[in-house]
């Protein structure tokens, strides 16, 4: 015959619900809902998983973002970098050509100066060329000028001899100062006792004036009879006339003469 306890084991094996009934007999509370609890903590144990693993996805696309940003970052940086190396590069090359420039304006500017001293000189050549020639042209029509009597440029024998005679007596004091001096006048002429001391210019200006006022007065403490004139095409400056009437200066300036040297022109020589 079984005994009770073979008889508890068959039933507890082959049994179900006599297993389920000593199952909630002999275990507790706790033991019975453990595989529920065991079910939930596996499933919130995969459900962490997941969401570490989310997490951890989430994290990897973040670290793959700020890569990226500052992969960007980096090349911005080098972009920028090249930026500033290349306007530092412009920077000198506009430097460099300002320099070039402001140099090409200085010769520009030295060429510019010297072309105006050229054109200076050549006007000032011409016009001393011109006044030359202006005065070579005086002395050869000086008969005419003069409507007769004798003389020229104190360089002929004839003038030098004459101023010799008068001269003579300063040399023993010394050299005549040159703005004073009869021998550097243009012009020299006389008739009879009556000596002109002659300055010639196209333009007649009061240093013109002024040398034959000065060479005349030479002359004169000399003991000759002398006179100042002045010869040109027109005057200076309304100056000049003004200085040749407080001097005393006759002329002859284009086609008007002073009442003094209209006097010599119809003096006779004797």
């Amino acid at each position: 015959m079984q005994t009770m306890w073979e008889e508890f084991l068959r039933l507890l094996r082959t049994d179900h619900a006599f297993r389920a009934e000593v199952r909630r007999l002999v275990l507790t509370e706790e033991l019975l809902t453990l595989p529920e609890k065991v079910e939930e903590l596996t499933r919130a144990v995969r459900e962490l998983t997941e969401a570490q693993r989310q997490h951890s996805e989430i994290l990897r696309q973040h670290s793959e973002t700020l890569r990226q940003h500052s992969e960007i970052l980096r090349q911005h940086s080098e972009q920028i970098a090249a930026l500033i190396e290349a306007q530092h590069r412009t920077e000198a090359q506009i430097a460099a050509l300002e320099a070039q420039i402001a140099s090409l304006v200085e010769a520009q500017r030295r060429t510019w100066e010297e072309l105006q001293r050229l054109v200076t000189w050549q006007r000032g050549e011409a016009g001393r060329r011109e006044g030359e020639r202006y005065e070579r042209q005086v002395i050869r029509r000086a008969p005419a000028i003069f409507n007769g009597g004798q003389g020229g440029s104190p360089e002929q024998p004839i003038v030098q001899q004459r101023l010799t005679q008068l001269l003579a007596p300063f040399w023993q004091e010394g050299l005549i100062a040159p703005e004073d001096d009869p021998l550097l006048a243009d012009l020299i002429w006389w008739k009879d006792e009556q000596i002109v001391v002659v300055e010639v210019s196209l333009q007649v200006d009061r240093y013109d004036v002024e040398r034959a006022a000065r060479r005349a007065a030479t002359l004169r403490r000399a003991g000759a009879t002398v006179m100042g004139l002045v010869i040109g095409e027109e005057w200076a400056t309304p100056e000049a006339y003004d200085e040749a009437v407080r001097r005393q200066v006759e002329w002859f300036i284009g086609s008007e003469m002073s009442d003094g040297f209209r006097e010599f022109r119809i003096r006779r020589e004797e």
